[in-house]
């Protein structure tokens, strides 16, 4: 299964949600039991915001793409329905 351009943006889109939302839970409970300065946190929330900028920024660059000619063959493949044939 061959994903568009827009599906790949909207996958990009929900793991940059799901990664912002791991990281506020992982602060507020880091801040709770006093280890926000362990360096095992800094690393890991460093980790994340990596993450997410790498998905926002696909997920923006994605979404109002335009579909590639390609992707229309006529067995919903993606590949040119008539490439077999002779001319």
């Amino acid at each position: 299964m061959k994903l568009n351009k827009q599906s790949t943006a909207r996958l990009y889109a929900l793991t940059c949600v799901a990664c912002v939302v791991w990281l506020v839970q992982s602060l507020m409970e880091a801040n709770a039991d006093g280890s926000l300065t362990n360096w095992a946190t800094i690393i890991f929330s460093l980790c994340l915001l990596v993450v997410i900028g790498w998905t926002g920024y696909n997920a923006i660059s994605g979404w109002n793409a335009k579909e590639d000619d390609e992707d229309d063959g006529a067995n919903g493949d993606g590949k040119n329905g008539d490439a077999g044939r002779r001319r």
